[in-house]
């Protein structure tokens, strides 16, 4: 990395004028040294992501493991395209993925030849975790190996930790594929990643290689033979589109969908690509599968019946008429309106297909497939939601005619529809007051108020400008202040952004406040500048390389 060749440059340029005179470093000097270059090279802000105009459905056609790279180089621009992909935040403030308890539990390492790095989502960083070369963990051989790790402190649950990561694999693969680069979702020797020392509350899960492919794609427009569901279209959402429209609703205006809205959701969600692989002569299914195994069973309700669904797209009705306030009954909706979407996705786990050793590896799957809903819900200019909670599986069965099968297991309820429109109004834009001025290192107050008109309770989302935040913290009354504590670790200058949005997700505007943390001038410091005032080469060197 670049800075990481700057820091080390200065510090031998600095070591060199010293030297001379001293014949070695003093305490103080060596205090600077160490200082300077935790401050360059513990973190690399990542450039912006690429532009990627691929249609989000063709990058469901084209989604394929590769396991065979060239030693061609992946440049920073492609890595940061894909790790904001997977696990980013987006232009409002959420994350690329969608989390329903904003849980995120995912760790990702990333493996380069000079040493591996963590992503820091909130500012779209690398953050040194372990100099030296570890390419050599997991399988296959490739320029870099993204390691997905789950965080037992912050998601007790590893079921619900692996379809976040699915969910994260199958943004990998989409921009993966759509910069003409490779990977594949390995679940074996995941094990290696402790030799990089990770903390004993992370446990690894997967591994992905990324690359450029030994074999360039080779794909030809081949549709599915028509049916009864039309044929699948392309939308003009790209995925980076998709995952910025992505809304996340609780109520919908109960009016049905088209036949085509209904056909584009649920291919999203387990079909088969229009595109035909002549590399490896077959045709991919919109999602990866775990051990060669598709063990998944789609079904969705409507006002008018059951139905299930065929990956060579096609429906079967299973129960006639409209079934959606009994599945409501059986699960816990969380103020979700169920019965008043108007396309209701049920996944159900086959369990004489998936047996429950591979059990994580199907929530894999089931966050991958939730994941293309979604994206495609926000191709479609719809809205949706996920509930995995459901209280009575046997009751669900039986609303949805298939009491006769127990071993289909549902795994989560998918509703999409049109969002629903009432006179809700967003809250105010929230009131912020605190300290404008501090030193690092210590704690302060800030006190956040929002008032809803509709006097509904709000939570708050917190950016507070040196790259942490506080994702929708609530729920709290309106009107109440709320005192949160930061400390900033660092001199500089911070802009506090908030915004607040209340129970029916309909969001405010931005707030901004100002803190600065003014430099601390100590003696490593001044030393610097002397040696900048005496050395003014070093100064044009710094300025050419950062």
């Amino acid at each position: 990395m670049k800075k990481y060749i700057v820091g080390t440059i200065c510090m031998l340029l600095i070591i060199t004028t010293v030297l001379p005179v001293t014949g070695k470093l003093n305490k103080l000097e060596t205090e600077y040294f160490v200082d300077y270059i935790n401050i360059v090279i513990d973190e690399y802000p990542l450039p912006s992501p690429l532009s990627v105009d691929m249609v989000l459905e063709e990058s469901f056609c084209r989604r394929m493991s590769v396991r065979s790279f060239t030693e061609e180089s992946v440049t920073d621009e492609e890595l940061s395209t894909i790790l904001w992909a997977c696990y980013g935040v987006t232009e409002n403030g959420n994350r690329s993925i969608f989390n329903p308890n904003d849980s995120y539990s995912t760790i990702i390492y990333v493996i380069r030849s000079d040493a591996t790095y963590k992503y820091v989502p909130e500012n779209h960083s690398l953050s040194l975790f372990k100099t030296g070369n570890y390419l050599h963990l997991g399988q296959y051989t490739s320029p870099i190996k993204i390691g997905l790790v789950w965080d037992m402190d912050i998601e007790s649950d590893e079921l619900r930790g692996m379809i976040d990561i699915g969910m994260i694999c199958q943004n990998i693969y989409f921009d993966a594929n759509a910069l003409d680069l490779g990977t594949v979702t390995t679940g074996s020797y995941v094990e290696d990643l402790y030799e990089l020392g990770i903390p004993s509350n992370e446990k690894p899960e997967i591994i992905m290689p990324l690359g450029h492919p030994s074999t360039p794609y080779d794909f030809t427009y081949d549709p599915l033979p028509e049916q009864n569901l039309p044929l699948v279209i392309n939308n003009t959402l790209s995925l980076e589109d998709a995952i910025n429209n992505r809304l996340i609703k609780n109520k919908w205006d109960d009016i049905p969908l088209s036949l085509l809205e209904e056909s584009q959701l649920i291919w999203s969600s387990y079909g088969y690509s229009y595109l035909f692989d002549n590399v490896n002569n077959k045709r991919h299914r919109t999602l990866p599968s775990s051990w060669a195994i598709y063990p998944f069973k789609i079904f969705a309700a409507n006002h008018s019946g059951v139905y299930q669904y065929s990956p060579s797209h096609s429906i079967s009705e299973i129960v006639a008429g409209d079934q959606r306030q009994k599945i409501k009954n059986f699960v816990e909706s969380n103020n979700i309106t169920i019965e008043s979407a108007s396309w209701i996705i049920i996944p159900f786990l086959d369990t004489d297909l998936g047996g429950s050793q591979f059990q994580k590896y199907w929530y894999y799957e089931l966050g991958a497939l939730i994941n293309n809903i979604l994206l495609e819900t926000a191709a479609l200019n719809l809205s949706a939601n996920v509930i995995y909670d459901i209280s009575d599986e046997t009751g669900l069965r039986s609303a949805l005619g298939l009491s006769s099968q127990p071993n289909l297991r549902p795994l989560s309820i998918i509703p999409v529809g049109n969002p629903f429109s009432d006179s809700n109004n967003p809250p105010e834009i929230p009131d912020i007051d605190g300290p404008t001025n501090g030193v690092a290192g210590t704690e302060y107050t800030y006190i956040f108020n929002s008032v809803d008109p509709d006097g509904d309770d709000v939570y708050y989302y917190i950016k507070w400008g040196d790259g942490h935040i506080e994702y929708w913290d609530g729920p709290h009354q309106s009107g109440l202040d709320i005192e949160i504590t930061h400390t900033y670790v660092k001199q500089g200058t911070y802009l506090i952004e908030a915004k607040a949005k209340d129970t029916s997700d309909t969001e405010s505007d931005w707030n901004e406040f100002e803190v600065t943390i003014p430099r601390t001038r100590t003696s490593s410091y001044l030393l610097f500048e002397l040696l900048l005032e005496r050395f003014p080469i070093l100064e044009r060197l710094l300025s050419l390389l950062l």
